[in-house]
């Protein structure tokens, strides 16, 4: 046995009260916790810190820079729907196709029957146009068919019948 005496205050350190904690410091708002030695090397989590900083600007500038880029090519492309130029290149024709039309062969012939019977009074081209087209809706109409100016098997019916027969129709 120990020959130790403790006063009232102190405890022998094996009877502490179990709901005190033995802390290595105290921290009160005034009172600083252990000095930890500078580390070597770069300083550790400090440094840490300082480029996980400088990373997350970088990104924010990319996000920045690629938002105004993406408003940009969208206000061009809005001012370009609304019929401002946004070059001062020369301006397409606007009576020129974006798809070129072909001129076939089907609707050459088609153009000379329907000359035949006096539906069509325009130039032969092969091209399915605003006067074949009405021309077409004439011969549906006279046939009693709807009229939609496509060529379908009732209206290619008729005018094989018209060519075959004549048009009754016509002044006669």
């Amino acid at each position: 046995m120990s020959t130790q005496s403790y006063t009232p205050n102190q405890q022998a350190p094996y009877q502490q009260a179990p709901y005190q904690q033995q802390a290595p410091y105290q921290q009160g708002p005034y009172q600083q916790g252990p000095q930890q030695p500078p580390q070597q090397g770069g300083g550790g989590r400090s440094w840490f810190r300082v480029w996980i900083v400088i990373i997350g600007a970088a990104v924010a500038v990319g996000l920045v820079t690629l938002a105004v880029a993406l408003w940009h090519s969208h206000a061009s492309q809005a001012v370009a729907a609304s019929g401002t130029p946004t070059s001062t290149s020369v301006p397409a024709n606007p009576t020129t196709p974006v798809n070129p039309v072909h001129p076939s062969v089907a609707v050459e012939k088609l153009q000379q029957e329907l000359g035949q019977l006096n539906y069509y009074e325009g130039p032969v081209d092969g091209i399915m146009g605003p006067q074949t087209i009405d021309a077409i809706k004439y011969l549906q109409r006279d046939a009693g068919l709807p009229q939609t100016g496509q060529m379908n098997a009732a209206t290619y019916a008729a005018l094989a019948k018209f060519l075959a027969h004549g048009n009754n129709q016509m002044g006669g």
